[in-house]
């Protein structure tokens, strides 16, 4: 039996990054650069896992502000340009860091990419990520009608907040169910 990379690790991009990991039985730690929809790769060294991690997160945190950025002074169509960059320059990096590692039979199942990002994020900021999405879906909507003609940056934001809402409730749900699981043991 496999279990999710148990990392203390605390943050919000921690907890996005830790998606990608997954500690087998025997404690070698393995990378999915596709998350759930690919195989996993076996990670050689600990200071090669802290090196990936952090590489990671930091290309998150950069992508992240990068479309902020756009989208904050009202480039939409460069925020859709450089969404679609920021992924195939990580695809393309991936496709380059596994060529030297170890390819490994388990999988990563989408529940346990959640359920490890669940425990990262804590309780706390995952109530925070819900409300904030939250407040952007309802600001979506007031948008919708106090200016129809945004049409497109609220039913984007609609969108997307939502399916963020969705995942933070079904972490939420996630970290409830293994509180409970630990609770009885």
């Amino acid at each position: 039996m496999t279990k999710p990379s148990e990392e203390p690790r605390t943050g919000y991009f921690n907890a996005l990054t830790s998606g990608y990991f997954k500690t087998a039985r025997e404690g070698r730690k393995l990378f999915f650069p596709r998350g759930a929809m690919g195989r996993g790769y076996v990670i050689p060294s600990q200071p090669a896992y802290e090196r990936l991690h952090r590489t990671i997160k930091i290309y998150q945190i950069m992508s992240l502000v990068a479309i902020v950025t756009a989208v904050a002074t009202k480039f939409y169509v460069a925020a859709f340009v450089i969404a679609g960059l920021s992924v195939a320059c990580y695809q393309a990096w991936a496709h380059y860091v596994v060529r030297g590692l170890q390819p490994s039979v388990e999988r990563l199942s989408m529940r346990e990419s959640m359920a490890t990002q669940a425990r990262a994020h804590g309780a706390v900021g995952l109530w925070l990520l819900e409300i904030v999405a939250l407040m952007f879906v309802a600001t979506g909507f007031v948008m919708l009608v106090v200016d129809p003609e945004k049409r497109l940056v609220a039913m984007s934001s609609i969108v997307f907040f939502g399916a963020c809402a969705a995942a933070a409730a079904h972490m939420l749900v996630l970290r409830r169910r293994q509180d409970g699981v630990n609770a009885r043991r």
